[in-house]
């Protein structure tokens, strides 16, 4: 805890807000949060996060803080930046146990927006829980429609454990389906479900499908067996047996971290990773 206060103190609470308007794509407000962690207001700063995000102790871990809040940090300028990650994670950490957390925060809206609309979400990944969650907020009755028999895409198979703990996300999933959105596992769009079916039952549809399939490079040799792109690996686990082998990585960003790290807890001898230039 006092390195939490710590860093939170060290927070200068600017008033233009660079970390928030430049830095945050959702716009949290961070150095309202921030206040609040420095006079342990905990639950308030939950509040003030979850007014812009439902994904806490997510992104926390596993946004780009450097490029993004942090990167536009006045600490940042002449010393380190606040760290606004950690700051994020404790605070989502401090309520993961506390079911109706979220629910506490959106309460008053749901009873004041309460409609009869009715929104299908196809995707239960990270995009389709926000806008879930959001449409909830407004009193809107919401279904998930899942292809697996779990929530969370990417964030259960496509970063590793070691990035990103499962317990977490889970935690992250149960507040946000306390909210009182309904969920359908093992509905795949074109096979068991299709949209002129839920048009016939929904005011609206919202798509959040994801990136199913990896990009390709057009270069020689990328459909040769044992060529695999992050997808193919770190979702559908189409990799081979690793051991004692050399591999290398194309690519520079978390995906080919990921990959890199993925593989070499798999046992191979080596991984390369080669920086691609677009």
């Amino acid at each position: 805890m006092k390195e939490i206060n710590e860093k939170a103190s060290y927070c200068l609470n600017c008033k233009v807000k660079p970390c928030s308007i430049k830095g945050c794509p959702l716009g949290n407000n961070i150095p309202q949060f921030i206040e609040q962690i420095k006079q342990q207001n905990y639950q308030k700063a939950y509040e003030i996060l979850s007014e812009t995000t439902v994904l806490q102790g997510v992104c926390g871990r596993i946004c780009p803080h450097q490029k993004q809040c942090q990167g536009s940090c006045v600490r940042g300028i002449k010393a380190k930046p606040v760290s606004i990650g950690d700051l994020e994670a404790f605070t989502f950490d401090l309520v993961i146990n506390e079911e109706d957390s979220l629910l506490n925060c959106y309460a008053k809206e749901i009873k004041e927006n309460k409609t009869n609309k009715k929104v299908a979400v196809i995707g239960g990944g990270p995009t389709g829980l926000t806008a879930s969650a959001f449409l909830a907020k407004k009193g809107i009755q919401v279904t998930i429609y899942e292809k697996y028999n779990y929530l969370g895409g990417l964030l259960v198979h496509g970063i590793p454990e070691f990035r990103l703990p499962k317990k977490i996300v889970q935690k992250t999933v149960d507040k946000i389906l306390n909210l009182g959105i309904e969920v359908k596992y093992n509905q795949q769009l074109g096979k068991n479900l299709f949209l002129k079916d839920l048009e016939q039952q929904y005011d609206a549809i919202f798509l959040s499908i994801g990136a199913n399939q990896s990009s390709k490079m057009g270069v020689e040799g990328e459909d040769l067996e044992g060529v695999l792109g992050g997808n193919e690996l770190l979702e559908y686990k189409l990799y081979t047996d690793y051991t004692k082998k050399v591999v290398a990585v194309v690519g520079g960003g978390n995906v080919a971290m990921d990959c890199a790290r993925t593989i070499k807890r798999l046992r191979s001898k080596r991984s390369k990773s080669h920086l691609s230039k677009s």
